[in-house]
């Protein structure tokens, strides 16, 4: 079984930096080519693009591969984690992935930090790593602007049903983040981008951040994504294509009943039994020839039961220390501490939550390499705070003013959130 994690694990689960050294449960992200960072680089390469400035896969991965390909088809699914993606095979629901494993490669590669869906698909679909994009994690302190933001939504944080109104402020996301996305930088090299997502997020402010330069599709349901993406292969003039799709389902069952629920495993297994029959038993032999099809994630996830001592509401002592809530995410909080209150705040955490968070400062964080080279945007001091709450286990800190009733989630530092999978193999 070419699966490839007896190669790649040890390599990772060494990583270690001195600030982080004692926590073995922790895994840091890779920009240095065994991670999610690496890939579009790599893509480039494949298609006979230019280089990138994150830099390819390492060799020991585009070793396993062809050296050019006429089309390359990525398939991201959200929240699919490299573990979670085993555990579906050993329990027969993978389907299609499952009976082509003999004959493709997996990889174990690392998200990004945070591990979350608008910091990696940011990373993936542009040119820079999060130290140079600075969209950090689902909720994000904008000087600029004077307010918190929801990264996906694009409305401030305290808002509710105004989707986009950060327009209001004069926020464009097509430019905000001042880099180019990987459409067009593609379609300056000559080759066609294709993005399929679901039709309810078609135009969506994180697509315009996102897509820009790519020849964009939304679809309804599982067949009519396939059917369109086999359309598209079938196409002619054979171009060089980069096609890529997103795929929600598994992130949005894992938040309300936990990555293993049988809701969560049974729609990731009926999406994958569809995938032969409407895509790939359709495709005529020259779209096949010269095509890499591949799968991955943004991120993993871990279970997370309630627990009452971690609204933060029920710790006002805690607020007191603090400028602003913490943001980014629930399991990797950034904390604006009041000046000289640092020490009361871990004193706090100390106290609460005993083992549970190892704090670092936003130095420490940089200098660990957490977010990408050292090639910071400035802006990223502001949106990262005075400190970073890492969690351990199943600890998370929870603050928006609503009741909380997620049973998964993700953004922290473990393995099961960190490592997702690369899945590849010819169509040819």
């Amino acid at each position: 079984m070419p699966d490839y994690s007896d190669l790649m694990l040890p390599e990772l689960l060494s990583r270690r930096t001195p600030v982080l050294q004692e926590h073995a449960d922790l895994l840091l992200p890779s920009y240095d080519g065994f991670g999610l960072a690496n890939l579009q680089a790599s893509i480039s390469a494949w298609l006979g693009g230019p280089t990138l400035p994150c830099g390819p896969l390492a060799e020991v991965i585009t070793s396993k591969f062809q050296n050019r390909y006429r089309r390359v088809v990525l398939l991201l699914v959200d929240a699919l984690g490299y573990s979670m993606l085993q555990r579906y095979m050993q329990a027969g629901k993978a389907g299609y992935w499952q009976e082509m494993l003999p004959n493709a490669t997996l990889f174990p590669l690392t998200s990004i930090c945070p591990s979350t869906t608008a910091s990696a698909l940011t990373t993936i679909l542009s040119v820079a790593a999060p130290s140079q994009h600075a969209y950090l994690g689902y909720e994000m302190w904008l000087k600029e602007f004077g307010i918190t933001i929801n990264t996906i939504l694009h409305m401030p944080i305290s808002y509710t049903g105004d989707v986009g109104s950060l327009a209001y402020a004069k926020f464009d996301p097509a430019t905000f983040n001042k880099i180019e996305p990987l459409g067009k930088v593609f379609k300056t090299a000559g080759i066609e981008s294709h993005a399929y997502q679901p039709a309810s997020i078609l135009g969506s402010g994180l697509s315009l951040m996102q897509l820009g330069g790519a020849n964009v599709h939304g679809y309804v349901s599982d067949s009519d994504l396939w059917v369109s993406m086999r359309e598209e292969l079938n196409r002619r003039p054979a171009a060089n294509k980069f096609i890529y799709a997103y795929w929600p389902l598994v992130d949005t069952l894992m938040h309300r009943f936990g990555p293993d629920n049988e809701r969560t495993l049974e729609a990731f297994s009926q999406f994958s039994n569809t995938l032969k029959a409407c895509l790939f038993d359709g495709l005529k032999d020259w779209a096949a020839r010269d095509t890499l099809f591949l799968l991955t994630a943004d991120h993993g996830a871990v279970h997370q039961p309630y627990y009452e001592n971690n609204n933060i509401q029920n710790h006002p002592r805690l607020l007191e220390n603090l400028t602003i809530m913490p943001t980014c995410e629930a399991r990797l909080p950034f904390l604006y501490v009041k000046s000289g209150r640092e020490q009361a705040v871990r004193d706090y955490f100390a106290k609460a939550w005993p083992g549970q968070y190892t704090l670092i400062t936003r130095e420490e964080a940089l200098q660990a390499g957490l977010f990408g080279p050292a090639s910071h945007r400035p802006e990223l001091q502001d949106r990262i705070g005075d400190l970073i709450a890492i969690s351990h286990g199943d600890a998370y800190i929870w603050w928006p003013n609503k009741a909380n009733t997620m049973l998964g989630r993700h953004g922290g530092l473990t393995a099961d959130e960190m490592l997702v999978p690369l899945f590849g193999f010819s169509l040819g």
